[in-house]
């Protein structure tokens, strides 16, 4: 009788063994974060959630029966799956996180859920992480109207006002033909329509003198001349201020006359020599200087 009692007591103590071995592991839920919104939901948004789950150390996440990303269920897809893990002594905490992306639509406020997700470790431990509802806004109305019924009239876009920059590009062109003219006026050498250009002459033949001697001369006879013609008569030193009192537009280039008489008895008559090229130098810009005050400048 004592040898039965202890071959059962020995089977029991064999079997509660093998009852404890086969037990899965325990599960333990850390924390659950939701999506901080369930209300206001559109197509097209991203529903984060995540869960952190304490196993044993030597216990390990079977990641073959985590869903695949891309799976819809009843207007979800699951976007992506992120799986984190680290160990705490006799522990190992698994923190998953689950992306979704919403992609019903509906006529009127509808709600829906985020799916339940099984999570299973390789002791045979499993935990379901619960569904979470939430309220998907109305993206279309339930009656859709004719749209040639509420279509709104449309009308011609306003004419841009050309009439303005035309006038101010007419006013440019004549502003640039009357400048380009009255450069012309102020720099030809020619003689113009309407003018003398006794002075205009000579500063064109000046600029074609020799800076020689002979140039020297010649350049005073030009500049003799082209005042003779203006003046009427043959005009000398002692006329200078009959001539600037005939014509009030050389007052301001008496002294300049007078150093011109002065210089050109010298070269002529005196015989003196100077330097020709200052010379001719000093002819032309007086001669200029004539030019433009015959010009009215």
């Amino acid at each position: 009788m004592k040898h039965i009692f202890l071959w059962w007591l020995t089977a029991c103590l064999t079997s509660g063994l093998a009852l404890a071995e086969a037990q899965p592991t325990t599960v333990q839920v850390v924390s659950v974060h939701n999506p901080a919104l369930y209300a206001g939901v559109q197509i097209g948004d991203v529903l984060q959630r995540s869960v952190k789950l304490a196993v044993a150390a030597n216990d390990q996440l079977v990641e073959n029966d985590l869903p695949l990303k891309g799976l819809q269920r009843n207007g979800v897809e699951l976007r992506q799956i992120q799986v984190e893990n680290q160990s705490q002594g006799s522990k190992k905490i698994y923190t998953l996180a689950f992306d979704y992306q919403v992609f019903a639509s509906s006529g009127k406020p509808v709600q829906l859920q985020l799916p339940v997700e099984k999570i299973t470790f390789s002791s045979g431990a499993t935990y379901e992480l619960p569904s979470w509802r939430f309220w998907l806004m109305a993206q279309l109305p339930d009656r859709l109207q004719k749209a040639k019924e509420s279509v709104i009239p449309q009308y011609r876009p306003p004419l841009l006002d050309t009439q303005t920059p035309q006038r101010m590009l007419v006013l440019s062109l004549v502003l640039a033909v009357v400048g380009s003219l009255v450069l012309l006026y102020r720099n030809a050498d020619w003689t113009l329509p309407m003018m003398k250009g006794h002075f205009a002459q000579a500063y064109r033949k000046l600029k074609k003198l020799p800076a020689n001697a002979a140039g020297q001369k010649q350049a005073a006879l030009i500049v003799q001349h082209a005042l003779n013609q203006r003046f009427g008569q043959q005009m000398l030193s002692n006329h200078v201020a009959e001539f600037v009192a005939q014509q009030p537009a050389f007052k301001p280039l008496e002294q300049e006359i007078h150093q011109f008489f002065a210089q050109a008895n010298a070269v002529l008559y005196a015989g003196q020599a100077t330097q020709a090229a200052a010379y001719l130098q000093q002819c032309k810009a007086l001669t200029r200087q004539l030019r433009d005050r015959e010009r009215g400048m």
